[in-house]
């Protein structure tokens, strides 16, 4: 009653696609994989991935490869998607008071994002946005890239082309 504090369920790996402006990688990450994009020029922080099967979005004739762990680095990361509620990963809670929405279709690399881009608002724009309830398609119709759909996304805003207004 006083002084509990409650126990969090036990987190368990979970798949993880990243999307670059070239690959569209899938893997297993850790648990304990955080909410975040490894574009940092300063630090050496790598998304970690096991089972990996890395998929060309630009040429079906790019063979798909595999790998048994793959790190993500650089600053082509577009998109982190997870496959499993966002809200349970370490550093989500760092975009949950961003609340400007802004609707529309947002060009972001080679990609159309359909959805709602939480914004930190008062006239700033972060390197890093949520965006929720998301679409994801190539831009070219010759693309093998197949649409994605996610309830939460991170996006590298500095891939942001501009945006068609809903």
């Amino acid at each position: 009653m006083f002084g509990r504090k409650k126990e969090k369920p036990e987190q368990k790996p979970f798949q993880l696609l990243v999307l670059t402006t070239e690959y569209i990688i899938e893997g297993t990450a850790d648990a304990d994989e955080q909410f975040f994009l490894p574009v940092s020029d300063e630090h050496w922080s790598p998304i970690v991935l096991r089972n990996v099967q890395i998929t060309s979005v630009n040429n079906e004739d790019i063979p798909v490869r595999k790998a048994e762990t793959f790190e993500v680095h650089g600053n082509t990361v577009v998109a982190l998607i997870p496959l499993k509620d966002a809200s349970t990963m370490a550093q989500f809670e760092s975009y949950v008071y961003w609340n400007e929405e802004i609707k529309g279709t947002f060009f972001i690399g080679p990609y159309l994002f359909e959805g709602v881009l939480m914004n930190v608002g008062n006239g700033r724009f972060s390197r890093r946005l949520r965006m929720t309830g998301v679409t994801i398609r190539h831009a070219s119709s010759k693309s093998p890239f197949r649409e994605i759909q996610s309830p939460d996304v991170l996006i590298n805003t500095s891939w942001f082309h501009g945006r068609e207004v809903k």
